[in-house]
């Protein structure tokens, strides 16, 4: 034990003098001038807390939170298989202060009764099997050889897996600690996720292939597929010479005009034309960096593509089997009775006249002064009525009726009870309207055709998910990652 007096000063050199700067004198470069002192003593233990309240805590960089858990720099969500993925795990106090009077922790084998100052790291699945993973020590030259409290180390795992995580014991004064780091998903190197940009599926060495109908160059292929074909590449590879000069022609308006699909450096020089401020950064990146920036750099929402969502398709035009005319079901009666209110379905007309297709999406039942069969809201075309708000075009006879009441206001039926009597106006009967119009049945569907997609989702190399801002952004972490990873062999 020993007391220890501390005295603290105002440092005058970080404070500027107000009459320092009035008369023009030389900035205080003394760090103390005439200042009262503080002081307070306090008692240091030069040895180590005998206290059993200690933990472990696993980070990236060693960073972790004095006095509070900083999760800042977890594990991040995946990794490639085989990377060497450095970490630090740190002995804290219970209340989340580095024990910096612990010795360093050396890495060892397990064992039932830990050494002091050791540590032992595995590698464990979801199921808290242990997986067979390499693990070293990577202190490197540090100021602190031998006290610091913690370990700094790596590890290697040669195969793939989802929720992984690391699982440490250690020892430090004969106090066993244990602890799990955050959970990570290993993928495989080549990575789960890749993009194709439209037009970027040209196989130019397919196409020099197709270009040889000479006996003599069609009967020896070697110098197209071994030797232009290796230079060309078979677009697999969207870096490759014949991919790249293809899609810079194809999609020239896209990748320089068009403000929702430019890239990036075309934008900047589109915005500078109408003296648009730019921020610019002055980075160059690599080519096959510089492509994953140019496409995903587009609004999150133009990745998608975009469907035609037409619903009307009636005509089958005589090839049914192709889709066409899939939003027309079977043939409706005048006596079918029809669900109204909560239970309405659409359906279709034909106008034999015109040969033209009506989508009747108005239920009859909400219609003015309506009258329909029973508690259900149910209704046939035998009642048709032009307060339907249908808009068929029929002769003024035809659904163009009024409602008769006796002295008890009851309406007067025909005797089918189907269709409200009218003697005044002498209508026709109201099964004239099959000479004008067939009803069908309406089938709900879109065409769901292709109409544009920037994203190539049909190629076979594309599998980034679209459906979620979350999805994409994900698939955005793993595709540069990968990038860099390679392009900086550390993977």
């Amino acid at each position: 034990m020993a007391n220890v007096n501390i005295f603290a000063n105002f440092d005058t050199t970080a404070v500027t003098d107000p009459e320092r700067n009035y008369y023009s004198l030389p900035k205080n470069g003394l760090p103390v001038l005439n200042q009262i002192t503080a002081s307070t003593s306090i008692t240091i233990d030069p040895g180590a807390p005998t206290t059993a309240n200690r933990k472990l805590a696993f980070s990236t960089t060693g960073i972790d939170g004095i006095g509070y858990d900083d999760f800042t720099f977890d594990f991040d969500k995946f990794y490639f298989q085989n990377q060497i993925i450095y970490f630090t795990v740190r002995v804290k106090t219970d209340n989340d202060f580095p024990a910096k009077y612990v010795k360093n922790l050396s890495l060892s084998d397990y064992q039932s009764t830990m050494p002091d100052n050791t540590i032992n790291i595995q590698l464990i699945d979801k199921n808290n099997t242990t997986l067979n993973a390499s693990f070293s020590s990577d202190f490197g030259k540090l100021s602190a050889d031998e006290i610091g409290g913690y370990f700094k180390g790596s590890f290697q795992y040669d195969n793939i897996g989802d929720n992984l995580k690391l699982f440490a014991n250690a020892t430090t004064n004969g106090i066993v600690m244990t602890a799990f780091s955050s959970t990570f998903d290993m993928i495989s190197a080549s990575g789960n996720k890749d993009f194709r940009k439209i037009n970027e599926d040209n196989n130019q060495k397919d196409n020099f292939l197709s270009y040889l109908y000479q006996p003599n160059l069609k009967d020896n292929q070697t110098f197209f597929t071994q030797f232009l074909g290796q230079i060309v590449g078979d677009g697999s590879d969207p870096s490759t010479l014949g991919v790249k000069i293809y899609e810079k022609i194809s999609n020239f308006l896209l990748n320089s005009n068009d403000v929702d699909y430019a890239n990036v450096d075309n934008l900047i020089s589109n915005l500078k034309l109408i003296d648009s401020n730019v921020n610019k950064f002055s980075e160059q990146y690599p080519a096959s960096l510089k492509r994953i920036v140019d496409f995903f750099s587009i609004n999150r929402s133009n990745l998608k593509p975009i469907f035609n969502k037409f619903n009307q398709n009636y005509n089958d035009k005589g090839r049914p089997s192709t889709g066409q005319g899939k939003n027309l079901g079977p043939e409706l009666t005048i006596s079918d009775t029809l669900s109204g209110g909560d239970n309405f379905k659409p359906i279709v007309a034909l106008e034999k006249f015109s040969g033209q297709y009506l989508f009747l999406n108005i239920d009859p039942t909400s219609a003015f002064d309506f009258r329909y069969l029973g508690p259900n809201r149910t209704f046939q075309l035998s009642s048709y009525n032009t307060e339907w708000g249908w808009g068929l075009v029929l002769p003024g006879d035809i659904g163009n009726y009024t409602y008769m009441a006796n002295e008890s206001d009851n309406k007067l039926l025909l005797e089918n009870g189907f269709r409200i009597l009218n003697e005044k106006d002498g209508i026709s009967p109201i099964n004239n309207i099959t000479e004008y119009y067939k009803f069908y049945e309406y089938i709900p569907a879109t065409d769901d055709s292709d109409i544009f997609s920037f994203y190539d989702y049909k190629n076979s190399n594309s599998n980034i998910d679209t459906t979620t801002l979350s999805g994409i952004n994900n698939c955005i972490d793993e595709i540069i990652l990968k990038d860099v990873y390679s392009g900086t062999n550390l993977i």
